[in-house]
């Protein structure tokens, strides 16, 4: 039986330590909850026993966040706090507690229970692929938040299709909130409505289309019929050619145009069925004279540059000069350095993908609409050569879409899902991402901590090739700092003191072997790295010398658990002046942690 001991007295720990392994057990031991944390994540104990005053993280909190990512996990708390009525009153309300034992140890006792703990399944959580969850009515409370953070949320979605202003300033306060009580950098993505099409409102909510029958899509705003219904884009029908197929709620109907002009198209139900208000139009074949951002997208933008999110993501994108647009609106304002996010969903934005990476600073595969848009069958190679490019330009890239679709209403993901959630894994995405599952499902919590367990699932096959190490060789634009750190053997993580944001997307690209934990001082560097594949924002805030940060860090990254005495990682950093002078380009140190 392996177990966790947490207790920051050096003796107690001792004790217990030498006690448990005489008896037979597997022992390990830190000092605080976050240090627990982070081992209980990523390893399996059948086991924990606890204090409840520790620094850092005390007990309490530890409790709260084990019970996200093991909820099962039996804990034992001894505590000096034994004669407290309000500590045993708060340990009561928590579930896995089997016992509380006052100092000094009944070990007798401790033995006698331990004989009746069942070894546990464990699933590992700490993971390096990243995951965007979109807020939503399910999560929107400081609660939800915070334990989805627990269980691997690294980036959180605000879905502009959907709410007031002041929901999404809610949103972003609690999540800001929750960022605070957990440690823990949080990306914000505003993600912007784009030319959304939809059928106007229905007859008594929905009609039936027929097959053979003919019918008119309109201008002019009516309630529609079996016979005739407008869209909220009107200007869209001049667009319309013969022969285009026009389709209707995610594809599940389809029209095709027999004649159109400025105020209506007629068309033939080709696939029938039930057509329910609002519902989204999409046409794949026509060359849509509609900009990507409408009115509503550029005042959500300024919202956007007022308020602390991190990215702005466009939908229906074509060209890369409408992200250069926004790029520029965005310079323009002085207000905030949002990076850009370009979701690809149209036939335009995938025949012209690599001039779209090229300019942006990050890359969506949003395979709803691009599962309508074109051939269902084609988005998985779509996908695959997307992610291969993104990873060739050093452009984060999140595959999205009904990735746990199924987990909406239910417990468990389907057997599809699983292993479409791993082969976006071993592809190389930087992310995956939750959309209703999170925003309005039943268990957003167990959702978010799913898809962690299948990431690292993945993530233990995952191996660097000697192709791969070649390709970083013949890449003379990453710094060769970079290249030898990627290239050592036997060390447990990478300490990167990049302040400037500089270095860590090619860290990210090159180096998924090993953590690699970001020293900045900048809380948007921290937040804009949450992004990227295995990068672990560290903020240090003190005005520090070099050798000063390097030991903060160190000692910050023990206390968090990242490492522990015994580790040997590597340092690495770029190009700076050294205090005798010399003009460094970089610079690699290997330490063994003490």
């Amino acid at each position: 039986m392996r177990i966790l001991i947490l207790e920051d007295s050096a003796p107690v720990q001792k004790m217990l330590q030498a006690r448990l392994e005489k008896a037979g057990y597997e022992v390990e031991a830190v000092i605080n909850g976050h240090q627990g944390f982070q081992l209980a994540a990523s390893n399996a104990y059948d086991a924990i026993i606890s204090d409840i005053r520790m620094p850092h993280w005390d007990g309490f909190k530890f409790i709260d966040a084990i019970q996200v990512i093991c909820p099962q996990l039996p804990l034992i708390i001894i505590t000096a706090a034994y004669e407290d009525k309000n500590v045993t009153h708060r340990l009561k309300k928590s579930q896995n507690v089997l016992n509380v034992f006052s100092k000094p140890v009944d070990f007798e006792a401790l033995f006698a229970l331990l004989t009746t703990i069942t070894p546990q399944p464990h699933t590992s959580v700490n993971k390096m692929a990243r995951i965007v969850c979109t807020v939503g009515p399910a999560c929107d409370s400081p609660e939800v938040l915070g334990k989805m953070m627990l269980a691997g949320m690294d980036v959180a979605r605000l879905n502009f299709s959907h709410g007031s202003y002041e929901q999404h300033e809610q949103s972003l306060c609690v999540i800001r909130e929750s960022e605070a009580i957990w440690d823990k950098p949080i990306a914000v993505i505003q993600d912007l409505c784009g030319p959304k099409i939809r059928t106007g409102p229905m007859e008594n909510g929905a009609v039936e289309l027929r097959v053979g029958a003919k019918i008119t899509i309109q201008a002019k705003a009516i309630t529609g019929t079996a016979d005739r219904f407008s869209t909220i884009m009107p200007s869209v029908l001049s667009d319309l050619r013969p022969g285009d197929p026009v389709l209707l709620d995610e594809g599940l109907l389809e029209l095709r145009v027999i004649t159109s002009n400025t105020e209506e198209a007629e068309c033939e139900v080709v696939c029938g069925g039930i057509l329910k208000s609002s519902k989204g139009i999409n046409l794949p074949s026509t060359n849509l004279s509609l900009p990507s951002l409408t009115e509503k997208d550029w005042q959500d933008l300024e919202w956007g540059l007022v308020h602390s999110v991190d990215y702005v993501a466009l939908s229906f994108v074509r060209t890369a000069d409408e992200i250069c647009e926004v790029k520029q609106f965005i310079h323009r304002s002085g207000k905030r350095n949002i990076k850009v996010v370009a979701k690809v969903e149209r036939p335009e934005a995938v025949q012209d993908i690599k001039e779209i990476i090229a300019v942006s600073d990050a890359i969506m595969i949003a395979r709803g609409d691009m599962g309508v848009e074109l051939p269902v069958a084609k988005v998985p190679r779509i996908q695959d050569r997307i992610i291969q490019l993104c990873w060739e330009q050093n452009t984060p890239v999140i595959t999205a879409t009904q990735m746990l679709d199924s987990m909406t209403t239910n417990s468990r993901p389907t057997r599809a899902e699983v292993t479409d959630v791993s082969m976006a894994i071993k592809q190389g995405t930087d992310a995956v991402m939750l959309s209703q599952e999170t925003a309005v499902g039943v268990d957003p919590v167990n959702v978010v901590r799913t898809m962690a367990s299948i990431i690292c699932e993945e993530e233990q096959y995952k191996d660097t090739s000697p192709e791969h190490y070649r390709q970083l060789t013949d890449d003379t634009s990453v710094n060769p700092a970079l290249a030898a750190i990627t290239s050592l053997a036997n060390i447990k993580a990478t300490l990167l003191l990049d302040p400037d944001g500089i270095l860590y997307p090619s860290l990210s690209k090159w180096n998924r072997k090993v953590p690699t934990l970001l020293v900045t001082k900048s809380v948007h560097i921290a937040r804009h790295a949450c992004l990227y594949n295995n990068i672990f924002p560290l903020i240090i805030r003190e005005e520090l010398n070099r050798n000063e940060m390097v030991h903060r860090s160190m000692m910050l990254a023990k206390e968090w658990g990242y490492i522990r005495v015994g580790d040997v990682i590597g340092i690495v950093e770029g190009a700076r002046t050294t205090w005798t002078g010399v003009k460094q380009v970089g610079a690699v140190q290997v330490v063994n942690i003490e």
